[in-house]
Parts: C-alpha cells; sequence; structure tokens
C-alpha cells in the first residue's frame, strides 16, 4: 500500500514561482495566467515541476505532486477536456455584496482574482469527454520524481458551480455527466502512472445540501474503474481568499457523508480552523489527510507543534491510516515558506513516529 503509515504529503499545489504566473489572474480562462512567451510556456512549465518536486524530495515528502505547476486553476483547465462547454462565451455570475466584503482579503490585485472567478463558461450541449487533460502531465511528473506521485483533480460538484447550464435543465443531471466525464480522465491518468487520484471537492463544504443530494452518487461514478488509492479532499477555501477561519457546523456532517463514500481516504482542512482530535472521528475507517499548515500566515510551524498536533490526532485515528498534509493547494505562497512548512511537516511527522514505532509490530512500516 502507497499511503503506508504517517506519509507525509501536501494537497496537490505547491507555492509557484512568480516568473511562472500572474497569481491574481489563476482563474483567467485566456491564458493571461502565463508569464512566459509562448515559444518558452511548455520548457518553464516543466521546470516548475522539478523546481516542486525537488523541493518536496529534498525536504523529505513522501508522496510528492508535480506541484500542479503544469495547469493554472486547480478546476477550469479540465473543461478543455470536455465537449459541450463553450469558453468562448461566458456569463458573469452576481455575489451578494456583504458575502464578497466578508470573506475576501482586501489586498491590492486579489479583487480582480475574484472578478475573473465570477466569469464563467457555458454549458450548450452534452458534456462529452474529447481528450486528457493531464496525461502528459503525470507523464512529465513521473519522469522526475523519485517518490510516488499523487494528482489532483476537480470534482464534479466543484465544476459544476463554475458553468452557466443551457442544456442539462437540472443541476444533479448536470453533475453526474460531468462525473462520467471525469472518471474518464481519471482513468486516463491511472494509466499514465499516478500512484494516488485526489478529487478535490470545496463545494461539498460550500453547499452541503448539494453534496447531501448528488455528492455520494457523483464520487461513486467518478471512481468506477480506478484501482489506485482514492482520496477526496475538502477544505474551507484558500487562505488567501478566505483569510478568517473558525470551525464550520456542517464540516462533520460532510466527513460523514465522505466516510460512506468508495474512496480510500478523506483530506481535510484542519490547522488554520483549529480543529480538534475529536472532529477526526466523522472520518469513519477511512485513510485521513490531516491538514498541518496553517497556509494562512508565513509563519513557518515548529516540528514541535506538528509533532504535539499528529500525537493528539493517534487517539481518533491510529498511524497506520493517518497521513501529515497541507492544510490546502500552497501556490500563492513564497517558496521559502513553503519549503519551511513541509520540512517542519516531515520533521514534526518523525517526532510523532518515533512517539508511535513501539505500538506497531512491524517497524520497518514506519522507516
Amino acid at each position: 500500500m502507497i499511503l503506508h503509515p504517517l506519509s507525509t504529503q501536501i494537497v496537490g499545489s505547491y507555492a509557484k514561482p512568480q516568473w511562472l504566473a500572474r497569481h491574481q489572474k489563476m482563474r483567467a480562462l485566456d491564458g493571461s495566467w502565463w508569464r512566459p512567451e509562448p515559444e518558452v510556456l511548455q520548457e518553464a512549465k516543466r521546470d516548475a515541476v522539478r523546481l516542486a518536486i525537488y523541493e518536496q524530495e529534498r525536504a523529505g515528502i513522501d508522496i510528492v505532486t508535480d506541484g500542479e505547476a503544469q495547469r493554472a486553476a486547480w478546476d477550469r483547465d479540465f473543461f478543455g477536456a470536455l465537449s459541450g462547454v463553450d469558453i468562448e462565451h461566458t456569463e458573469v455570475a452576481v455575489v451578494a455584496a456583504e458575502e464578497h466584503h466578508h470573506h475576501h482579503r482586501d489586498e491590492t490585485g486579489w479583487e480582480e482574482y475574484s472578478e475573473i472567478g465570477r466569469v464563467k463558461p457555458i454549458v450548450t450541449g452534452p458534456l462529452q469527454f474529447q481528450r486528457s487533460v493531464a496525461t502528459n502531465e503525470v507523464l512529465f511528473a513521473k519522469s522526475v520524481a523519485r517518490q510516488p506521485l499523487k494528482v489532483a483533480m476537480a470534482g464534479p460538484l466543484s465544476l459544476s458551480q463554475q458553468l452557466v447550464d443551457r442544456h442539462y435543465g437540472d443541476e444533479e443531471a448536470l453533475i453526474l455527466a460531468l462525473a462520467a466525464a471525469l472518471n474518464m480522465e481519471m482513468r486516463a491518468l491511472q494509466a499514465a502512472g499516478a500512484d494516488i487520484l485526489q478529487i478535490d471537492e470545496g463545494s461539498w463544504h460550500f453547499d452541503v445540501d448539494l453534496a447531501r443530494r448528488v455528492g455520494q452518487r457523483a464520487i461513486a461514478r467518478m471512481v468506477e474503474g480506478i484501482t489506485v488509492p482514492t482520496i477526496v479532499h475538502v477544505c474551507y477555501g484558500y487562505s488567501i481568499v478566505y483569510k478568517e477561519k473558525s470551525p464550520s457546523a456542517l464540516y462533520p456532517e460532510v466527513l460523514q457523508l465522505l466516510s460512506d463514500c468508495p474512496v480510500t481516504g478523506i483530506s481535510l482542512e484542519y490547522e488554520q480552523p483549529s480543529h480538534t482530535p475529536d472532529i477526526l472521528s466523522h472520518c469513519g475507517n477511512k485513510h485521513v489527510l490531516i491538514g498541518l499548515l496553517n497556509l494562512g500566515d508565513h509563519e513557518v510551524e515548529s516540528a514541535d507543534h506538528v509533532a504535539s498536533r499528529l500525537r493528539a490526532a493517534f487517539d481518533v485515528v491510529p498511524a497506520e491510516r493517518l497521513h501529515p498534509c497541507s492544510d490546502c493547494g500552497m501556490w500563492f505562497l513564497p517558496r521559502d515558506v513553503a519549503y519551511g512548512k513541509i520540512k517542519a511537516l516531515v520533521e514534526g511527522t518523525r517526532k510523532a513516529r518515533n512517539h508511535v514505532e513501539k505500538t506497531f509490530t512491524n517497524v520497518g512500516a514506519l522507516a
């Protein structure tokens, strides 16, 4: 099993270099996110992948990602796999001013991020899988990485919220069509060599009623035929946008719903909202990727703090099913901060591992 006890990893994205991308344009549909000229863009993306994997492996991370350096947004790139989505013609979603003011960081440039995110492509016909978006990403990352590779992709609920439906007229039908198409992408990434596949589903938390109605069916459809370990990641949203986080009364229910899905594990945000170990009980018997890095500030956690949080979690989830992780994506952090944080994650995990080693008959599984 690739998910050996206390496997360290990050959610998906790692610090993306400023020379590669204009961070405030992450959600742009027109390619304006990228800084390099078109003729050198592919090389630049791959160099950023090399950096991301190098830093994860240098820090001692057990399961790496490509840092998601080859794509812009975590979700919108996958529209390129589908027919029936018109990216050229878009509509602008209206967001309540009070909600926008409450959640949005008042920083130069991030208003643009928010405005771009409200521009949504239109569903004009049946959604059909046309080609894999990320197969080449996986093939290249596998050629570079020495450690097992985790690959994340957007989930059907979250993608449905980024679209304006002019075809199905039924939200559940749209989501299940997305799930069927994304299943083809997952199969392609599995065939390309992905060791672990992760489904990013922030909308499970942002719209729990939708998750109750169709979430479990959508996940089940998406993982059909997938034999590598599968993870579902549900968080509170990027810290660069949601700067204030406190424990959500709905989060336990979200985890409980996921615990009944046919997936290997659940990746949850834990550190910044200051969750306590009791919330982990809602994950059932799944593997748990516990977020131990607060991405809302540039302070690097101490190894002792990481170890302390992990040791407390052992009272609820045994080390065999517990995996130290970041809270969410790290793309917006300065590289020195991101590296310091993942290094602390590894060192803290080593301290906690020493604490529990004696409880294992097969100590080699923890080495």
